[in-house]
């Protein structure tokens, strides 16, 4: 992909890609070798291992399924799809919550691409490789990678996004490490882009999402040494009063805290109307000074049980958090919030009363060297100021919950619309209206200019990727 990419035939410019969710009746295969790329349909027995879907709510029945294991494959499918004008969608780990990696007519699934390799402190990774796998590959090497806690969630949507996580106040996002990547590009070309080759191009492949400037293939990273880390974590169920002041507390304390702590603070609310408060995360630095600084939140109240804080290896507090290692499914809805000034105690009110029991807010603590990135140096935008973000959100099993589940998360955050705005394009929600200045800001701007250049017919598209 180049930015002065060369002209595409008067056809195929006249036309925009349309997306359906109908499904679409599919012209011939193209003739593609079985080692570079699967044709997987719904009546081939393998079609129901690969598509299972995070969120069921979004899911949808792709008329096909194409399996690519290397870039030729990627190049040869994209070719074929903007030939014919087929809508897609690309999916590493499948884990947008608005189904962005579903489609109707053909996916794109680079899960097979997962190799990982390592050339002194630069680690590549196939496109299509789960955050755990990179963890587990760098663990043996004793080195880190400052990515989520989900390890089913796969790099390229992660990174793309931004790619916080529990280490990222001391050594950034995974967005800030990638230092080259290599996509196939609207034209079906192969191109590798970084700080000095298609600069802008890398400089929107990191915040500015998946599925926009073309397929990723392959990722760098750049990788550092890690030690010993310390999690810690610790739970409250207190009146409404009282939690009020804890969250005060955690807000006045996380953001500023030294960048070796990166810390979440979840509430959620019990039917009776007491508030149940947790506090989790990471420290790179020494248990002493992690438990000095807890005493600015439990000296306001103390736990329901003591506080804990363990020494571990970078994996094992990989694994602490992980959830569990399998592929999780569920019904699902999220919202999010960046907050760049502390809440008043108004906004602190309108998050706890607010809550409904069927919803948890989730805090990430940013500042830390997440905030000494200029914030026009990535396409990520909310960078200097941004004191955390709130990820709501709720899950439900049964399909006829759906609607008075999105009821409660809906009201839950119009009730903040006074006190906080901007989104995460990694937690992605099809209720804003005005979503691309809500993900991207002053950025905004930027980020067209280089669509326009590298993909103006938009064959990379969904429902929310850069216009």
């Amino acid at each position: 992909m180049k930015l002065t990419r060369r002209a595409v035939s008067a056809g195929l410019a006249a036309t925009p890609f349309v997306l359906g969710r109908a499904r679409a009746k599919l012209p011939k295969l193209p003739a593609i070798a079985d080692a570079d790329a699967q044709f997987v349909r719904p009546d081939d027995a393998r079609f129901a291992q690969y598509a299972t879907a995070y969120n069921k709510r979004t899911a949808q029945t792709a008329a096909l399924r194409v399996m690519a294991r290397t870039e030729r494959g990627v190049a040869q499918t994209i070719d074929w799809l903007r030939s014919n004008r087929l809508p897609f969608a690309l999916r590493s780990g499948g884990h947008s919550f608005e189904g962005f990696s579903q489609s109707t007519s053909v996916v794109v699934d680079t899960r097979l691409m997962n190799a990982i390799a390592l050339d002194g402190s630069t680690l590549s990774v196939g496109a299509g490789t789960p955050l755990g796998a990179i963890y587990r590959f760098v663990a043996a090497h004793g080195l880190d990678f400052p990515g989520g806690s989900c390890p089913t969630v796969g790099v390229s949507g992660h990174a793309m996004g931004g790619g916080f996580g529990l280490i990222a106040r001391e050594r950034g996002l995974a967005c800030d490490r990638l230092v080259g990547i290599d996509l196939v590009d609207a034209n079906a070309k192969p191109v590798h882009a970084d700080a000095t080759t298609n600069a802008d191009l890398f400089w929107a492949c990191r915040g500015g999402g998946g599925g926009t400037f073309g397929a990723a293939t392959r990722f760098q990273f750049r990788v550092e040494p890690i030690g010993r880390i310390q999690v810690y974590s610790a739970s409250w169920t207190l009146d409404v009063k009282k939690a009020a002041a804890l969250f005060r507390a955690w807000q006045d304390w996380a953001p500023d805290a030294p960048d070796e702590i990166t810390g979440i603070f979840k509430l959620s609310k019990r039917r009776d109307g007491r508030v149940v408060l947790h506090i989790a995360g990471q420290s790179t630095g020494s248990k002493p000074r992690l438990r000095r600084e807890l005493d600015a939140l439990t000296d306001v109240a103390a736990p329901d049980a003591a506080l804990s804080i363990a020494s571990m290896s970078f994996l094992a507090a990989v694994n602490h958090f992980s959830g569990g290692w399998d592929y999780e499914t569920s019904y699902s809805k999220a919202k999010s919030d960046f907050i760049a000034a502390k809440l008043p105690d108004a906004g602190i009110d309108a998050l706890i009363d607010g809550l409904p029991p069927s919803v948890v807010a989730i805090c990430d603590a940013y500042g830390g060297a997440t905030g000494r990135v200029a914030e026009d140096a990535t396409a990520f935008a909310y960078r200097t100021g941004t004191r955390f973000c709130i990820q709501y959100y709720t899950s439900w099993t049964a399909p006829s919950a759906a609607e008075r589940r999105l009821a409660d998360i809906r009201g839950l955050y119009a009730a903040m619309r006074s006190w906080s705005g901007g989104s995460y394009v990694n937690y992605p929600d099809l209720d804003l209206d005005d979503w691309q200045s809500a993900y991207w800001r002053q950025n905004l701007a930027r980020l067209k200019t280089v669509k326009a250049a590298v993909d103006p017919d938009g064959v990379f598209r969904h429902a929310q990727s850069v216009r």
